[in-house]
């Protein structure tokens, strides 16, 4: 029994050994959620915290932000008489980006009065109920609403603590909330910095989750697709009827920021498209009918990467855009406003 017991206290003093020296180095401090409720449903962070941004295991683009008084990242505290809300998740959350190159600040240095409701993991049925929830207080005349693939893919699942989803029952839409209370976990792994490298910096449940839930390769159902399309239809139909009777109701437009296959961009032909399917056909048509603004970012990334061979993203430690990605928005949604009637 001695060779366990002092392989245990190795592993032990190595752990507090590791839990020292990451103490002292730009660790991801992680960031606080506020608990929502029915008359908050919507993922948001404790107001006016400041947290330190790192990511991967080298702890890049460290940046120092706080939250703003509504408790989200790179906004400006929130007032009437906006221009734009920009509403997204965490692309324009931008926990990696300083705030005057996110698409937020460029538009707010432009045009002033831009904020920012934003949070990770929001979907489109998020972006509805933000705007239901900002519209009567900031009265934006223009609220953006920005969409990757996975708003599309998920669509028609379940939402995670915090956040809201589709209820579809037959024919009929309706907008859910699933409560979020802090757990005394999230607690604990905020205190230590291991934890909080293991879980915000190398991601470890991220992939933990990706390895379990993996499907087969080539495995498809052509039920199950068809089953998603149609629930996606009736999403989309309900989102763009609900979208109109704001903008109605406001006097506000609604313009639609569309994220591009920056991957397929890079290496042609050579990588997994990041929409799959007619996903992307699907939301640009009825944007389109829906008559609201539209900017695709796939041609304007096209473009850029064309002439200039610049990445918009830090692809591929992640995903997310770059100042680089950011401006390119900017611009199109000035342009957008710009070319409103």
């Amino acid at each position: 029994m001695r060779f366990p017991f002092y392989a245990a206290i190795g592993l032990g003093i190595g752990l507090l050994g590791l839990e020292f020296v990451l103490h002292f180095l730009p660790v991801n401090s992680g960031i606080r959620m506020e608990n929502t409720t029915a008359e908050t449903p919507y993922a948001r962070y404790l107001a006016r915290q400041p947290y330190l941004y790192s990511a991967g295991w080298g702890m890049e683009n460290r940046r120092h932000g706080i939250t703003n008084r509504q408790g989200f990242s790179n906004s400006r505290d929130f007032a009437d008489g906006a221009n734009a809300l920009v509403i997204g998740d965490s692309f324009i959350e931008s926990f990696m980006i300083d705030y005057p190159d996110t698409v937020q600040g460029q538009l707010d240095a432009r045009l002033g009065k831009v904020y920012a409701p934003a949070a990770s993991g929001n979907g489109l049925a998020d972006a509805l109920q933000l705007a239901r929830q900002f519209l009567p207080s900031t009265h934006a005349k223009t609220v953006v609403i920005f969409v990757e693939p996975s708003d599309l893919i998920a669509i028609d699942e379940r939402a995670s603590g915090g956040h809201n989803f589709f209820d579809i029952a037959g024919n009929a839409v309706a907008v859910r909330h699933v409560p979020y209370t802090e757990s005394r976990v999230k607690e604990t792994v905020l205190k230590s910095a291991l934890l909080r490298y293991a879980y915000y910096n190398l991601k470890f449940p991220q992939w933990f989750k990706m390895k379990t839930e993996a499907k087969p390769a080539g495995a498809s159902d052509d039920k199950a697709s068809a089953a998603h399309r149609d629930r996606r239809e009736l999403a989309l139909n309900y989102l763009m009827d609900e979208l109109q009777k704001l903008q109605r109701q406001y006097a506000t437009r609604f313009v639609f920021l569309v994220d591009g296959d920056r991957a397929a961009i890079y290496t042609p032909g050579k990588s997994v498209p990041t929409w799959p399917g007619d996903e992307r056909p699907a939301l640009l048509r009825h944007i389109r009918q829906g008559g609201f603004g539209l900017v695709d970012m796939q041609p304007l990334f096209q473009s850029h990467w064309r002439l200039y061979k610049e990445r918009m993203d830090f692809l591929p430690m992640d995903g997310h855009w770059n100042k680089v990605g950011h401006h390119l928005a900017a611009q199109g949604v000035l342009d957008a406003i710009a070319s409103r009637p």
